[in-house]
């Protein structure tokens, strides 16, 4: 049985800010007049993060 994941697609990151151990990555996207609205958060711990990178770091370049 597959289990949903939450998806979401973003236009970039507006901000990171690192407290007490954890990465705090504030996404945005674009709104419908073209200004940046705060989206998403991701909460990593910092632990988790250099596996993350290596992760990004393996998609292709467009």
């Amino acid at each position: 049985m597959q289990v949903d994941q939450p998806t979401f697609l973003v236009d970039g990151v507006s901000a990171i800010a690192i407290h007490n151990g954890v990465a705090r990555v504030q996404f945005m996207r674009l709104g419908v007049d073209g200004k940046p609205v705060n989206s998403h958060e991701m909460q990593l711990p910092l632990a988790a993060v250099k596996s993350l990178l290596d992760a990004l770091r393996k998609i292709p370049a467009a």
